[in-house]
């Protein structure tokens, strides 16, 4: 309609413009002139036709509503249409999908039955022992089909297990959430059928871990005993580590070890087993039902390799546990089992020769013990590829080697406390130091956490312990030699009056009794100094300590705190100190000791026994200083000023003993001499008579004094031959000169007086040649 509006307006327009052009024609005005009354028609015009397309634009607008509304309305039709056809679409989807998810369920559950019957039939049985033992003694060094077939029947049982758990997961996603018996059945079935796979697995890994532990047995008896470890797993770092250690009878390279044709077929079978097991192992790790199904792999291979290293440990025990013991066993294995089984309490309560023989046992069984960490830590690896898993493994394997190892030690540790224990821990600490790489293969495992964590830790607190053990028994007895001199004034009293320490031996000065005396009375005297003023038997005991001492490497750094991380002059140094605060400390007891015993004789023996004193601590000292040159650690003892400062103590009572001894005597003796001079020039009266009488004095008190001392010093023994004669030699040069004046002197106013009977008064002045062999040849002697 607008259209034909349009139309007919246009024509209208062209049919006034047609009009207008004629009349301004006619007019003779042209098209410019317009009049008022047809500019007044034209705009009335204009308005009619401005009105009326008004009213047409209503009715357009009008139009256009209805038109508006009408495809509303077409919509709204249509919509239930369209969502119609996509449900449709979306229906014809599910079920698309839900005919393939059913032709792939139909599909798994197929598989499933398909591998149930492989399954069912299990892994190819692993080869006897037996088997293998007739093959060598019939010659046969082949391996037979059915062996060589293994490894691959292996892989596809594993294969299949895998396709099994691969069926299990789609079943599981597949009915997971839907309440379908068959689709439960199926899954159940399935389930079962890999659980008994595993199980097929693990008893398969048990038995061909036996087998090869079986067949290493085999190579061991071809084999010598040392050279197993080598031997099993032909590595080249065993043997480098055998060579650092200076191991006898170690071959160049690993290939000398095979052979014979024997051992070189055994070995193949142990290389192709290996094999087999470490597919077993990563499946049932990998397949398995969590923590449980790894620890009860776990737990089977420990059982099987600690068994079979405890053989192994078990028989080098056997060969050398007789001489461990001093004698001949009646049952190697009885004896041996009783002194493994020995628990820590008992240890602890045990006598000195009983944790002797256990430690030297220890010793041995730590050694075999370690000897087996490298072989084994390579055969876990070979088996298990994850180092985490490998670590837990081999934890395992020598958890209760270690339980052994750690138990025994603690006994020996917590054990009464005597000075040759010292001796016992640094031998043990030793033997852990000299495999200290093997040592540090065992701690290392702390970082894999759990048991080889706790396998990691034990080791730990059992070096720490010894360590401490050790420390604090040299501590009590290096306490005990300086507390020693107390022990003398408290003996008289009650033994339970003493105060008692918790862990230490009664007092210091009974253990010492023990160690150095031995049986003796019942009641000893006040102090335990030699009647002879010889050696004290403390300082030859101290001397053999601080040989010994010297004996162990790292007994400077294990026996001192704040030894750790010193270097090797470090070390020297400190164990020189060490031995010199120790003999220092003898000494300053054995000067209270003969001081104590000086102070008891002085009333009844004068001041013998201050010479005593001097002779006792002039040999002590001399044999201190002369034991202490041939020290390891001389030279550390030189460089601290520990010969300088003997040397002084010897000099200092060596002096001492001289002037305090025979002063006296040589100033009696010039006296004499003096006097005669003086006497020769008195004639006759009171003044003769008393200085005759003071001459008989001084005479009869240097004779008097010389045979006393004589009698008493002639019981004194000096041990060393050199300083006996360099204290022979002091004395005489000390005290024969005067004597010579004196007597030249004295026999010169006999012979001019005429006096005889002097001679018969002082024989001693007129045997100058005796009292030299006296001096010479009997004094200090110990007769």
């Amino acid at each position: 309609e607008g259209s034909e509006v349009e139309t007919e307006w246009a024509g209208q327009r062209a049919s006034r413009m047609r009009s207008y052009e004629s009349a301004s024609a006619a007019s003779g005005t042209g098209r410019n002139f317009i009049t008022h009354d047809s500019v007044r028609n034209q705009c009335a015009l204009l308005n009619n036709q401005l009105t009326q397309l008004v009213d047409l634009k209503r009715e357009a607008v009008s139009a256009l509503d209805g038109i508006s509304g009408l495809a509303r309305n077409i919509d709204n039709s249509l919509r239930p249409v369209k969502e119609a056809t996509e449900g449709l679409s979306r229906s014809l989807a599910n079920i698309e999908k839900s005919l393939k998810r059913t032709a792939e369920t139909f599909e798994q559950l197929e598989a499933s039955r398909r591998l149930q019957h492989y399954i069912d039939q299990g892994l190819p049985r692993c080869t006897t022992i037996e088997m293998v033992e007739a093959s060598v003694r019939d010659g046969d060094f082949e391996l037979s089909d059915a062996d060589v077939d293994d490894l691959a029947r292996v892989q596809d049982y594993l294969s299949a297990v895998e396709k099994l758990e691969a069926s299990l997961r789609f079943l599981d996603a597949h009915f997971g959430g839907i309440d379908s018996p068959r689709g439960t059945r199926e899954r159940s079935r399935t389930r079962d059928s890999l659980n008994m796979a595993l199980t097929h697995c693990e008893v398969e890994f048990s038995n061909r871990l036996m087998f090869v532990s079986q067949v290493e047995q085999c190579v061991q008896q071809e084999t010598k005993v040392g050279d197993l470890a080598a031997t099993m797993e032909l590595r080249v770092d065993v043997l480098r580590h055998r060579r650092l250690t200076q191991q006898e009878e170690v071959p160049e390279s690993p290939d000398k070890f095979v052979n014979s044709a024997k051992v070189a077929y055994l070995m193949e079978r142990r290389k192709r087993e290996l094999r087999i097991l470490n597919l077993l192992a990563g499946a049932i790790l990998a397949h398995g039902q969590g923590n449980a199904s790894s620890e009860a792999l776990f737990t089977s291979y420990a059982d099987v390799r600690a068994t079979s290293m405890g053989e192994r440990v078990g028989r080098m025990m056997r060969s050398t546990l007789a001489e461990a013991l001093g004698g001949p066993l009646e049952s190697e294995s009885e004896a041996l089992e009783d002194l493994l089984g020995t628990k820590a309490e008992e240890l602890q309560h045990m006598k000195w020769g009983g944790i002797q023989v256990h430690a030297r046992v220890w010793i041995q069984y730590l050694e075999y013990t370690l000897a087996q960490v490298v072989s084994e830590r390579s055969f876990a690896r070979k088996i298990f590829m994850e180092e985490r898993d490998c670590a837990a493994a081999f934890a395992l394997v020598l958890n209760g080697n270690f339980a052994t190892i750690a138990s025994h030690a603690t006994g020996i540790a917590r054990s009464r406390k005597t000075p040759e224990k010292v001796f016992v821990l640094l031998d043990m600490l030793t033997a852990w130091e000299k495999e200290r790489a093997l040592a540090e293969t065992l701690t290392s495992l702390g970082e894999h956490g759990g048991v080889a964590g706790q396998l990691a830790s034990k080791v730990q607190e059992m070096y720490t312990m010894l360590v401490n053990s050790a420390r604090d028994t040299y501590r009590e007895f290096a306490m005990a030699v300086e507390r020693d001199d107390v022990g003398g004034s408290r003996e008289g009293k009650v033994e339970g009056t003493r105060k008692k320490v918790s862990g230490l031996i009664p007092t210091p000065t009974k253990g010492l009794r023990l160690i150095l005396a031995g049986p003796q009375d019942g009641h000893q005297s006040q102090s335990s100094v030699p009647e002879n003023a010889t050696i004290h038997p403390l300082t030859a005991y101290l001397i053999q300590y601080c040989r010994r001492l010297q004996q162990y490497p790292s007994a400077s750094r294990i026996l001192n705190r704040r030894a750790t991380g010193t270097t090797r002059e470090e070390g020297e140094d400190l164990a020189g100190r060490m031995i010199s605060r120790l003999l220092h400390t003898l000494l300053k007891n054995l000067k209270i000791k003969v001081q104590r015993l000086s102070h008891g004789k002085q009333a009844s023996d004068g001041q013998d026994a201050q010479h005593f004193a001097d002779v006792f601590m002039l040999n002590n000292a001399n044999y201190i200083l002369s034991r202490a040159r041939c020290f390891e650690h001389a030279e550390a003892l030189e460089q601290i000023g520990f010969f300088q400062e003997m040397r002084e103590t010897v000099h200092r009572h060596k002096h001492s003993y001289l002037h305090a001894s025979w002063r006296l005597s040589v100033e009696w003796l010039d006296m004499v001499s003096e006097k005669l001079g003086r006497h020769s020039a008195l004639q006759g009266g009171k003044e003769q008579a008393e200085s005759e009488k003071q001459l008989k004095q001084l005479l009869r008190q240097f004779q008097n004094t010389w045979k006393q001392r004589f009698r008493t010093q002639r019981a004194w023994f000096v041990p060393d031959p050199e300083l006996r004669r360099d204290l022979r030699a002091k004395l005489t040069e000390y005290l024969l000169p005067g004597f010579a004046r004196c007597a030249t002197a004295l026999d010169a106013y006999v012979t001019a007086s005429g006096q005889s009977y002097w001679k018969r008064l002082f024989p001693l002045m007129w045997e100058r040649e005796l009292l030299e062999k006296q001096i010479e040849g009997q004094l200090f002697e110990g007769l």
